[in-house]
């Protein structure tokens, strides 16, 4: 067994996803330290997007840190913020818009782990 691990996200490596537009990521938590999900830091400048999508295989939950965002879950949209949560099931067509003037920070944890 695993002695477990302190992260410290400061010290990670933040990279643009490829697919969406003005969205950065760290990945935080892996299946290398918790095989039950992933977590992932990330953040949506303004005027960027999580272009709307599904996972075949996990749900995914976006807990919103900080700034406002639309956030699609399959045909509806809602507004959202700081302290709003987000679930995703596999299959589901998600995604978040910084509809506001400052970034939008959030955490994107994963079930299964997406990495």
């Amino acid at each position: 067994m695993k002695p477990g691990a302190i992260i410290h996200t400061a010290e990670q490596e933040e990279y643009c996803h490829p697919k969406h537009d003005r969205f950065f990521l760290r990945d935080v938590v892996t299946a290398l330290e918790n095989a039950d999900l992933s977590v992932h830091r990330g953040r949506i400048e303004v005027g960027g997007e999580i272009c709307p999508h599904p996972h075949d295989v996990q749900t995914e939950t976006f807990y919103i840190l900080s700034g406002e965002a639309i956030c699609t879950l399959g045909e509806k949209t809602y507004q959202v913020s700081a302290g709003h949560c987000c679930v995703a099931p596999a299959g589901t067509t998600h995604g978040l818009k910084n509809s506001g003037d400052q970034p939008v920070e959030l955490l994107a944890i994963f079930t299964p782990p997406l990495k």
